[in-house]
């Protein structure tokens, strides 16, 4: 296969629907628009300056318009981008997103990202986001998400190696993880996180949103 963005292949084809996480909050999930901007902007303003720096790995205080366009303006193709809203709040604003980035030089693989709210975390969102990602970038010929995660980040950290990561060096405070990206969910490790991701896989299979509860 041939370095380089992949173009003429389908574009995403998971419908969005609503999930309830395993303590009954429920979330609205779909592929991230152009018009999720200021909800992104005003996310990062939510996020504690320890969760910013586990995912930006620098303090960020604000995104700037570029970094908000290229966030938002993705094409589900070679960047695939899932956001989580909250219904139950006028405005929908946003909880969590999952994104991954082609390598052009590694086409199969894609720089995987997971952000969630202080709030919601530790409540299933960033692994039902990871699986509605996961299932996504199947469907575009990816077959490996790569990590890099600060070793003080124990909760992706353990979601990452429940998928079977292949956990490289550790580097000024930085592990790299390669994590496997299968075309059938069936193969997925028999392990909490993958638990959830079959369960993504099997109510996306029902052709219909059904929510579903993620396993504790």
């Amino acid at each position: 296969m041939s370095a380089g963005p992949v173009t003429a292949v389908t574009r995403c084809a998971v419908p969005p629907g609503e999930f309830r996480l395993r303590d009954g909050l429920r979330v609205r999930v779909r592929p991230i628009r152009p018009e999720d901007r200021d909800r992104l902007q005003v996310g990062l303003h939510r996020l504690s300056a320890a969760s910013r720096y586990q995912r930006f790995h620098a303090a960020v205080a604000e995104l700037s318009p570029e970094q908000l366009r290229g966030l938002t303006e993705v094409d589900q193709v070679n960047h695939i981008a899932w956001i989580a809203l909250d219904p139950a709040v006028p405005g929908e604003p946003a909880l969590g997103v999952a994104r991954c980035i082609r390598l052009p030089l590694e086409p199969r693989t894609a720089e995987v990202a997971v952000t969630v709210l202080d709030a919601c975390q530790g409540r299933g969102l960033g692994t039902l986001l990871l699986g509605l990602l996961s299932e996504s970038a199947a469907r575009q010929g990816i077959r490996t998400f790569r990590a890099y995660v600060r070793a003080d980040n124990d909760a992706m950290l353990r979601i990452f190696k429940d998928l079977g990561a292949d956990v490289g060096e550790l580097e000024e405070g930085v592990y790299r993880l390669d994590i496997p990206v299968p075309e059938d969910p069936a193969a997925v490790p028999d392990t909490p996180t993958g638990r959830v991701f079959k369960a993504v896989a099997v109510a996306h299979g029902l052709a219909s949103a059904k929510p579903f509860t993620p396993p504790s």
